[in-house]
């Protein structure tokens, strides 16, 4: 690889310390500490005026925190400007100067940084091969794609060698075909070069899919740090349960061995379920669509449901049924080999104990 944009590059690691910015009367970001390690890919994941923009702008410095410290390197970056922290930044809009080539936009960190015209063309072609738009030099961003302008946003990004890439939804104006061939030049890039990635995003499965880590923020507030699987199956609170993927939240009562959701139906779970502690009670069971499968009516343990509507979408069907008591429960099932399925009909829901998991019911989301 050519040294202008080197093999040899490594991440730095970033640590945020208390963090806190406020606009006025509003907290939008509130004692935020996450520690990322040297090289790793962290996404930063939630719903609008969650602060994940606010915290990313702070480590690049466009935002001044109001409280905390942001170290970069173990260096204290807290009051030092963008220019003097090493970083590369790609945004949700490419940002490239429409009347400068392809090679010019690339060559323009490089040309502020007072490198000598001939060494920043040929650093700017090597980050064009890099992300394998080699020749492209000349054109100019109105001529590109998409997908292609991204590419040149990216190789700006990564000219000088940045020790951190952040980016701030970089992939949302993107179709879903780019975004997911996107998805994976990131990742390679990331696998290639070895920058540390704090990726902004509100998509749960671009986060899920791309990050060595993810944390999720509420109101300003971190909520979970966890790998992608152990966030998944099991999210630490009702919130980030709700937030990720599909879930059914049931209102049951617990007695300490069985959640009991109607005057018939039960199930008995294993230690294992409770994320949070709950006392015997009123609860929330939570349970993924796709861990519930199709029983006859009336199958020793399963629950009696009645089937509202089935929607047929290629590989799966989404099936919504109503309990007894009225809960809704949605299944996610295989379309091929199953029975026609109608709605109105009487179906038996099979619930495996170790997917179920039991939370608070007055635990805060």
């Amino acid at each position: 690889m050519s040294q202008a944009v080197s093999s040899n590059v490594k991440g730095a690691s970033i640590e945020i310390k208390h963090l806190g910015k406020t606009f006025g009367n509003v907290k939008a970001v509130n004692d935020v500490s996450l520690t990322i390690n040297a090289g790793e890919f962290v996404a930063l994941l939630g719903p609008s005026g969650s602060g994940k923009s606010t915290v990313l702008m702070s480590i690049a410095g466009f935002e001044r925190p109001s409280e905390g410290q942001i170290l970069i390197g173990g260096q204290d970056c807290t009051r030092l400007p963008p220019n003097k922290r090493n970083i590369g930044m790609v945004f949700q809009h490419y940002t490239l100067f429409p009347h400068l080539s392809v090679g010019d936009n690339v060559a323009f960190p490089l040309k502020m940084r007072g490198v000598a015209k001939a060494e920043r063309r040929r650093q700017a072609e090597a980050a064009l091969e890099v992300v394998r738009l080699g020749g492209y030099g000349d054109r100019t961003p109105n001529q590109l794609s998409g997908g292609q302008q991204q590419r040149v946003a990216l190789a700006r990004a990564i000219v000088y060698n940045p020790q951190v890439l952040l980016m701030d939804e970089p992939l949302s104006a993107l179709d879903k075909n780019l975004r997911e061939e996107m998805q994976i030049e990131i990742k390679r890039l990331h696998a290639e070069l070895g920058f540390t990635v704090v990726f902004v995003t509100h998509d749960q499965g671009e986060a899920l899919t791309m990050a060595d880590r993810i944390a999720i923020l509420k109101a300003g507030r971190l909520q979970q740090v966890s790998q992608a699987r152990e966030l998944y199956e099991r999210p630490s609170n009702l919130f980030a349960a709700s937030f990720i993927g599909e879930m059914n939240m049931l209102p049951v009562r617990w007695d300490g061995v069985n959640a009991v959701f109607s005057d018939q139906d039960q199930i008995r779970l294993p230690d294992t379920a409770s994320i949070q502690p709950v006392r015997p009670g009123s609860a929330i069971l939570a349970i993924r669509p796709e861990r519930l499968s199709i029983a006859a009516p009336g199958t020793e343990g399963s629950w009696k449901a009645t089937v509202r509507d089935v929607v047929y979408a290629g590989a799966g069907s989404l099936l919504i049924t109503h309990l007894a008591d009225g809960s809704e429960v949605r299944l996610r099932v295989a379309s091929a080999g199953q029975a026609p399925i109608r709605p109105g009909q009487e179906i038996g829901i099979k619930v495996p104990p170790e997917a179920a998991l039991l939370y608070p019911a007055d635990a805060s989301q």
